[in-house]
């Protein structure tokens, strides 16, 4: 089961223990500014030898609020992780991997410390890179709820083998985003990478698809920051779709995980744009669900 206790302290993994965990096909160990790091990952539906044309990848959202204080994961393990991939997988009959970020979900590192830096950058798109040659993975679906999505936006300026992305309640302007919530101090003392201000390096590849999917009350990424970001891509040309839906849960109307894996599954499937959107629309509220 995954310790809130390690969430704040940091959790370490030696390079021995994660061999036993890549053994079991649940972690990767990557290397970035001469340290390493075992970052976890819960499949299904992957050959173990590949090929895998196309594959599905989800990196969750930030597990604290502050410095003390752990959501989302409490009360789930290893198990309970691979079997949300395996319902994924069954749903829509693509591959599925949820990613864990730094010191969430079994990853090795210290959450608050390293999200949303260009260290968590550097280790995420490393650890896609190693999955995808160890699974001989062709293309990706990626998405990302909340700081997941952020880091989803970031990749789109990095990769040429993302067949559709889904950015869920993202910080993609994230810089905006701090002048949004009145954060103007942390402008100038915290260390950051801004998806924003990589828009005039994404690739331009009109079989892509990309879905910003956020609620018009969000408080904690105010909606005009997503909507920058999104008439960012447009300005550029990428075909992009923005998908305001009143179904997030209060208080803060920020999550969307539900709409932003069937997104990802429904893409991956190859369904039209149009039946994408009515099906997005017509799903119920957003469940109230512990893994984000």
């Amino acid at each position: 089961m995954f310790d809130p206790v390690k969430v704040i302290n940091g959790t370490q993994i030696s390079p021995e223990a994660c061999k036993e965990m890549e053994a079991r096909q649940t972690a990767v160990w990557v290397s970035v500014e001469s340290e390493g790091y075992c970052l976890r990952y819960y499949a299904a539906g992957l050959k173990a030898d590949g090929p895998n044309p196309l594959a599905v990848a989800w990196m969750p959202g930030d597990v604290m609020g502050g410095p003390k204080g752990v959501r989302h994961q409490a009360g789930l393990g290893v198990a309970a992780m691979i079997e949300q991939s395996q319902e994924q997988f069954s749903r829509y009959g693509v591959p599925f991997i949820f990613l864990g970020r730094p010191g969430t979900y079994g990853s090795a590192g210290k959450h608050y410390d390293i999200r949303h830096t260009p260290l968590e950058a550097k280790l995420m798109a490393s650890a896609i890179d190693t999955l995808k040659s160890r699974y001989h993975i062709s293309r990706w679906v990626l998405g990302g709820h909340s700081g997941g999505g952020t880091l989803a936006a970031e990749f789109l300026a990095q990769r040429r083998d993302l067949q559709c992305v889904v950015l869920s309640s993202p910080a993609a302007a994230y810089r905006a985003r701090l002048k949004a919530r009145g954060w103007v101090s942390r402008l100038k003392t915290e260390v950051f990478f801004d998806p924003y201000d990589s828009l005039n390096q994404i690739p331009d590849q009109p079989a892509r698809r990309i879905f910003l999917i956020s609620d018009p009350r969000d408080s904690n990424i105010p909606f005009s920051t997503q909507e920058l970001y999104f008439n960012g891509l447009k300005l550029h040309g990428h075909a992009a779709w923005l998908v305001p839906l009143r179904k997030a849960r209060g208080p803060t109307y920020h999550s969307l995980v539900d709409f932003g894996q069937a997104a990802e599954g429904m893409c991956a499937s190859g369904m039209a744009t149009d039946v994408m959107l009515q099906t997005l629309r017509a799903m119920p509220m957003q469940s109230d669900r512990i893994s984000n």
